[in-house]
């Protein structure tokens, strides 16, 4: 059969490995027992990428007490999984796609109820104190306003995965109301679409077919043991995706962050909009405006027919906010998840401020003082920075660099 006896042993007792250490949903056995269900051989052949008769010719190998299935036996038990409704997928000549994608979440979330793997998700109101969400979802009418935080819900993320041997771009969903949510494992491949290059008309071809689906999770809402929740729809992905998806112009845009309104930097011209809509290089400090759904949508009826570019009469910077293209889902911009521009300036004298503040209000200000004098000495000695006059007192953009490295110096004087 030109098989290693030893190599296929080895193999197999890799995968034991991989799965005990991985705490997931084991697609081998993890212990002794008599032979694998069908459903799991045909899962673990699929998983691993072995062909018909590579598996035929280990079942050969290893004889009938193995319980190994035969090739008719694995490609009826296919046939019957890609029937079922959480997994059957079509097509519409751009793409394949989901049939269902209720029918798949509802499926995960009682698969991690079964396993007891259910993680319950809380959100903090305006105080910072978690919101107990104990009232019933009864559905709502409009999919873009989000639900009350007192209404029991399920966080669920929407993204794009860009890559694979062939140019594709991969709508993924997950539910977050796990451990490690965005791992691989843990997602659910909505669709698959061919593309050769990022273009808006790719991107709205995508989203006639994802949005009305997520429009319809968020007003029906999804069933969770028998009870219906709302869902609390959170959009990821890296930030091109994201930008496009809701008309933004990239980070090239005067106003480049996702979640308010502050501008890039401070140039000669443009004083008076950083005085009222903020400058994102002063870090915490940058005192932008919060973005609104409501602005969004009025974006959307304003582009409907063609960006804000081509109008003969563009709108201005103050009234678009650099959306300038049509959102092509509508919500609130607090369900956006990026890592806020602010904070890959790096570590600035507003967020050094703000770990002083911290101190002053738990520990009073004599110990704030102390503190920010030891603070001083540990970044000119112990990081080695140090502000400078003519940029403002503050740090230079390599000097916050250099304080992110060397965290550890803040991080351990913050916890003595």
């Amino acid at each position: 059969m030109r098989i290693d006896a030893g190599l296929a042993s080895a193999v197999l007792d890799d995968v034991c490995r991989r799965a005990r250490s991985s705490g997931g949903v084991a697609i081998a056995p993890t212990a002794a027992i008599h032979s694998l269900p069908i459903r799991l051989q045909t899962q673990f052949a699929v998983d691993n990428n072995i062909s018909a008769a590579s598996f035929q010719r280990f079942r050969l190998f290893l004889g009938p007490q193995s319980g190994l299935a035969s090739p008719l036996a694995l490609r009826e038990e296919l046939g019957k999984a890609a029937a079922e409704e959480h997994t059957r997928a079509t097509s519409n000549g751009d793409g394949a796609y989901l049939v269902s994608p209720r029918a798949a979440l509802e499926a995960a979330i009682w698969d991690l109820r079964s396993r007891k793997q259910w993680v319950e998700r809380t959100v903090r109101g305006p105080d910072g104190r978690e919101v107990t969400a104990c009232r019933p979802f009864e559905g709502q009418a409009s999919a873009s306003v989000p639900h009350n935080s007192a209404v029991r819900d399920v966080h669920v993320c929407f993204g794009l995965d860009k890559g694979g041997l062939v140019s594709s771009c991969k709508a993924v969903l997950s539910c977050t109301n796990q451990v490690n949510p965005t791992s691989r494992g843990n997602s659910l491949l909505y669709g698959i679409f061919p593309c050769q290059k990022d273009d808006r008309e790719a991107l709205t071809r995508m989203a006639d077919v994802n949005v009305p689906d997520l429009d319809a999770l968020r007003t029906g809402g999804l069933d969770v043991g028998g009870v219906r929740r709302a869902v609390r729809l959170i959009l990821i992905g890296d930030y091109a995706f994201m930008t496009s998806w809701v008309g933004h112009k990239v980070a090239i845009s005067r106003m480049p962050c996702l979640w308010c309104t502050a501008l890039r930097r401070r140039t000669q011209g443009n004083g008076l909009l950083v005085d009222t809509w903020g400058n994102m290089q002063d870090g915490s400090l940058a005192r932008g405006v919060t973005r609104t759904r409501g602005h969004f949508e009025r974006m959307a009826e304003a582009s409907a027919d063609c960006d804000n570019s081509k109008p003969a009469a563009p709108l201005p910077l103050d009234e678009h906010f650099s959306i300038e293209g049509r959102p092509l889902l509508s919500m609130d911009p607090t369900h956006i998840s990026p890592m806020p521009l602010h904070l890959t300036l790096g570590i600035t004298g507003a967020l050094l401020r703000l770990g002083i503040e911290a101190i002053y209000i738990h520990h009073g200000a004599t110990t704030a003082s102390a503190y920010a004098t030891n603070l001083s000495l540990a970044l000119r000695f112990a990081v080695v920075v140090t502000p400078k006059p003519y940029f403002g007192g503050a740090f230079e953009g390599r000097q916050c660099q250099l304080i992110a490295r060397r965290m550890s110096a803040v991080v351990e004087l913050l916890a003595s």
